[in-house]
């Protein structure tokens, strides 16, 4: 019988022999190039995609790291996090920093990296959202519509817009000549009655606008008003401002958020003055209450304090012409000058602006 023969081979040799045959490394990626876009959807949702054109790595994930809870502010820039993944056979190089980045977009910058050998992380800031392209459906262009004015203070200019729209801007004209600026609003309304200062033939011109879209000026009917029509028009701005909230009128080229001109209530009117009627039908009495982002003080009887000092936590404070709380500016009551600091309490014995100096009293020793 023939006896096979087996061969006994010493470990050491085995492992000599592995160690014979070479090891691949992995090809290490010095720098990348993202493509980044972005858009606005009709939902005011920011969608952005990233695409890398190296070899040897591909995107991963990508994160808005700074998405708002509500609406976009035109003036915020979005940040972003694209997360690649290196693909077998290579790693990133534990010396890519910011600078071995590339961005398809100038208006794009990258702002930190953070890296493994198989993850790279790079941070990048977008431009403005108001200079982000918009994406929304044909059948929701954007547009201004049936522009009107408010009958019941005069001076008030509305109109229908789309849900398209970010914001508006609208100018206030008086028998054909621009009267003050062109104002931006996220409301579809503008309260000009204070600019009603003497008879003519008034007319108002609106545009939608949003991102880099905007429509073309829209330019309402003629209003013509006689000097009494004027001013009565003019004696309306306050209640009509009560009426529409502070966001109805906003300020040369700054959008009034609609967020801080909307409150819970609503101002009523009898013949004794202003109150503040909240949902659960009750009102304030004998407190401080903020409305629109602006502070009233109402008495006993829940009605609205104008022009009065207020005593509060043995501090004095002083509600203006229109019931809002005064801050950071000189007040002259029964012929003395006060100064109300930056939370509206009346300033006692020390300088102004370095150079007027107010007694124990609040009063300026001139």
């Amino acid at each position: 019988m023939k006896k096979e023969k087996m061969i006994l081979v010493p470990a050491a040799f085995l492992m000599t022999a592995m160690l014979a045959f070479p090891v691949m490394a992995s090809e290490r990626i010095e720098e990348v190039t993202i493509d980044i876009s972005a858009v606005l959807t009709d939902s005011d949702n920011l969608e952005v995609e990233a695409e890398v054109s190296d070899d040897g790595c591909y995107v991963d994930e990508v994160t808005v790291t700074n998405t708002p809870s509500g609406d976009w502010n035109d003036s915020t820039k979005p940040k972003v996090k694209v997360t690649l993944g290196a693909e077998s056979g290579y790693t990133f190089s534990t010396g890519l920093g910011r600078s071995d980045v590339y961005l398809g977009n100038d208006d794009q910058t990258v702002t930190s990296v953070s890296r493994s050998t198989s993850k790279l992380s790079v941070y990048v800031t977008l431009p403005k959202i108001e200079d982000i392209d918009t994406d929304y459906d044909s059948d929701d262009d954007l547009e201004v519509y049936d522009l009107f004015w408010d009958d019941s203070y005069g001076g008030v200019a509305c109109w229908e817009g789309s849900d398209s729209a970010k914001k508006y801007q609208v100018r206030l004209y008086r028998d054909g000549s621009a009267v003050g600026s062109t104002y931006t609003t996220t409301n579809d309304y503008y309260n000009f009655c204070g600019s009603f200062a003497k008879s003519g033939s008034y007319t108002f011109k609106v545009k939608a606008i949003r991102g880099n879209n905007e429509t073309s000026w829209q330019e309402s009917d003629s209003k013509d008003v006689n000097s009494s029509e004027a001013s009565a028009i003019y004696a309306n701005r306050t209640a009509a401002a009560k009426y529409y909230g502070s966001g109805s009128s906003g300020s040369n080229n700054q959008t009034s958020s609609s967020s801080s001109s909307t409150a819970d209530g609503a101002w009523l009117r009898d013949g004794n003055g202003w109150w503040w009627c909240n949902p659960d039908k009750t009102y304030p009495v004998a407190n401080w209450k903020l409305i629109n982002n602006v502070w009233y003080y109402f008495n006993q009887s829940g009605y609205m304090t104008e022009n009065q000092w207020v005593m509060n936590n043995n501090r004095w404070y002083y509600c203006g012409v229109s019931g809002a709380l005064v801050k950071s500016q000189w007040v002259q009551t029964n012929g003395a000058w006060y100064y109300c600091g930056a939370d509206g309490a009346m300033l006692t014995s020390q300088m102004i602006g370095g150079q007027y100096y107010v007694d124990k009293n609040g009063v300026w020793v001139q």
